[in-house]
């Protein structure tokens, strides 16, 4: 009976969460740049990619990174709405939990394209900082298609 009301309430959060997330796509750089992306441990609600690699040695002993690539895909549990991070290949930077007192959000962009459809698009050295349940989540890359499904 446990397992069988886990396994609804898992389900039911799954729905809700692809219902209503903030989705963030970033396309592999032609160039080679790498997108980076820190998030807090406990933020982490579903990881999934085709392949990983564990980075032995990595400049900072708190942070657990790895190279992620093929169908990457991430979702976090946001400080206000859960987000969806998909993407070709990046480095991932698992962080130990903060305080989550961080609950705005924070962008920086050479350009923004609109692309209707509550998308836009962020182009030439993109930042995002968002907060989430267990401390800021950080996207750096190139490129980044933005799309909130709530509608906001």
């Amino acid at each position: 009976m446990i397992n069988t009301r886990g396994l609804l309430l898992l389900c039911a959060a799954l729905i809700s969460t692809s219902a209503h997330a903030a989705t963030f796509v970033i396309k592999a750089d032609p160039s080679g740049h790498e997108a980076i992306i820190t998030v807090p441990m406990g933020a982490v609600t579903n990881l999934s990619s085709n392949a990983a690699q564990t980075l032995v040695g990595y400049s900072n002993p708190q942070v657990e990174a790895m190279r992620l690539s093929g169908n990457v895909r991430i979702m976090v549990q946001g400080a206000k709405e859960p987000i969806q991070i998909k993407a070709d290949r990046v480095l991932l930077e698992l962080i130990p939990d903060v305080a989550a007192d961080f609950q705005k959000s924070i962008l920086h962009s050479t350009t923004v394209i609109d692309g209707g459809d509550n998308t836009q698009i962020f182009a030439g050295n993109v930042l995002f900082k968002i907060g989430t349940l267990s401390g800021p989540l950080q996207i750096r890359a190139d490129r980044v298609t933005y799309r909130s499904d709530s509608g906001s």
